[in-house]
């Protein structure tokens, strides 16, 4: 199993973000963040980067191994590299579908 958690640019690190880091945790699964609305003018993704860091969220762009794609999902902007993402990270677990 993999976690793709998706956390809004422009809203950042809700309570609902956290508690589905804490779920995802318990599970032992690995977590994917997906920044979602970046296309907004008020889009601050490094923000939402920072505020991860804080809930022990370690994000490959600041040096950490979660993975993190910047996407619009409304534009379709780089939902392609989500996928390829999601790829990746399940060849590394050696995730099959049943």
């Amino acid at each position: 199993d993999i976690a793709i958690l998706v956390v809004a640019a422009d809203d950042s690190v809700m309570p609902q973000t956290i508690e589905s880091i804490s779920h995802a945790k318990a599970a032992g699964v690995p977590i994917i963040v997906a920044i979602n609305k970046i296309d907004k003018h008020d889009a601050d993704p490094q923000k939402v980067r920072s505020e991860l860091l804080r809930h022990e969220v370690f994000v490959e762009s600041m040096g950490g191994e979660v993975l993190d794609v910047e996407v619009s999902a409304t534009k379709g902007t780089n939902l392609d590299k989500l996928l390829e993402a999601i790829l990746l990270q399940a060849e590394i677990l050696d995730l099959k579908a049943n």
